[in-house]
């Protein structure tokens, strides 16, 4: 009996150990959404309008042999893929992976992995990976991202690639997060609805213009993207720290019940035993 109680005791102690842990990470988790979210909202608004500046200024020019919009030669598509450095943070990286899976093809594709935990298992599947860029959310600076961004549209501009791609976890709440999946080239020509009489006067010219706004398009699209995984991963990593808490709480309170009915019985059998003993003197 006195083991028993002994052994029961030692898995409240670990458990409430463990409690500790989950505690102190969903605090630190509670920390970085508020910071990383109100980035992302500050972000928004220009992230937002930038995109609808780039879509009305091709809605207006020729871009027919435009190197941003031409269709290249390539059959390869290139992937960059937004996951977490670290883990416990519930099925946000199961998601990213399903979603990679289920539109990704490892035979016409390269992918550029954004995260420890998704270059390991690109690697792993068995798909064709550039590891240059793991690191750029690990600091989520601006430069290293411009720098991404770069990169990229150097790449589309020769003609390596037939289309860039970027999949990354859309926030919806923090309950709910959508991976999700976007063109950056070719940029797509929207024809816009409220189409005015005259044509826009483009100073000093489009041509200008789109030279000087696509990379700045580019990397503000890839931090607001990149921020909003960051926004996604640490909502549910939180989440799967206070379910886990709860867990724990539930788990400690059983054992304690179970603890007390088994000292309970300890006791009462040595009362019976002591009285058992006097009777028989």
């Amino acid at each position: 009996m006195a083991q028993s109680l002994h052994k029961t005791k030692r898995r409240i102690s670990s458990v409430n150990s463990t409690k500790k842990i989950t505690k102190a990470m969903e605090l630190v988790a509670t920390v970085k959404l508020k910071r990383f979210k109100n980035v992302m909202i500050e972000n928004e608004a220009y992230a937002s309008e930038l995109v609808n500046i780039i879509h009305h200024l091709f809605a207006h020019i020729e871009v027919d042999d435009n190197p941003y919009i031409a269709k290249t030669k390539s059959n390869t598509d290139l992937y960059i893929v937004v996951s977490s450095n670290l883990g416990l943070c519930a099925s946000y990286n199961n998601n990213i992976y399903n979603f990679v899976n289920k539109n990704v093809n490892k035979d016409s594709s390269l992918v550029i992995p954004i995260g420890l935990k998704g270059a390991t298992f690109l690697k792993k599947e068995g798909y064709k990976i550039n590891e240059d860029y793991v690191g750029v959310n690990e600091r989520l600076e601006y430069e290293d991202i411009r720098k991404l961004g770069q990169f990229i549209t150097k790449e589309f501009i020769e003609g390596k690639y037939r289309s860039i791609r970027l999949i990354y976890t859309h926030y919806v709440n923090s309950l709910k997060f959508v991976p999700e999946e976007i063109t950056l080239f070719p940029i797509k020509k929207v024809k816009e609805t409220n189409e005015i009489s005259y044509e826009p006067i483009f100073d000093p010219n489009a041509k200008t213009l789109v030279d000087e706004l696509i990379p700045i398009y580019v990397a503000s699209t890839l931090y607001h993207k990149i921020i909003e995984s960051q926004v996604s991963e640490q909502a549910s990593r939180r989440t799967a720290m206070e379910n886990a808490n709860d867990n724990a709480d539930e788990i400690i309170e059983k054992l304690t019940l179970e603890y007390n009915k088994a000292r309970q019985s300890a006791i009462t059998q040595e009362i019976t035993e002591i009285v058992s003993g006097s009777i028989n003197k």
